[in-house]
């Protein structure tokens, strides 16, 4: 998991990673209230399944609601495309020191300041013995 959280860049391009330049496109079209432009995206593909990491730089500039507004802005994004409405969809909002918001297909934890990342471990086929959902 923080391989991939370590491979987000702000300028993803259509042959390396199709799904972040998708998401970047839509978001900077969509999202009011937040610098786009200080975002980083990296997504992994496997089979009928995505997950999406988004890095925010600049949380100060960022009130905890809007941080909200950008997991459901990303979560629309794949709702409304035909390429990718039916996979099952993981989103992991990163600041700089912790994992903010988490989506997965059955769970989410919108905590805005520190969300439980373990809630992303399913994607990678692993479990945690203590798995606990946090609303």
């Amino acid at each position: 998991m923080q391989v991939d959280q370590k491979k987000v860049t702000s300028s993803p391009n259509e042959e390396s990673d199709l799904i972040s330049y998708f998401i970047k496109e839509s978001i900077s079209r969509s999202l009011k209230g937040i610098d786009t432009g200080k975002l980083k995206y990296y997504s992994v593909e496997r089979n009928d399944t995505i997950l999406v990491i988004v890095k925010v730089t600049d949380m100060i500039g960022i009130e905890k609601s809007s941080r909200k507004k950008l997991l459901f802005v990303i979560n629309d994004c794949f709702l409304t495309s035909e390429s990718y409405n039916m996979k099952k969809i993981y989103i992991d909002v990163e600041g700089n020191f912790s994992t903010l918001l988490v989506k997965t297909p059955l769970q989410y934890d919108l905590d805005g300041k520190f969300a439980n990342e373990d809630l992303l471990l399913s994607f990678y086929g692993k479990s945690k013995s203590s798995f606990k959902n946090k609303r």
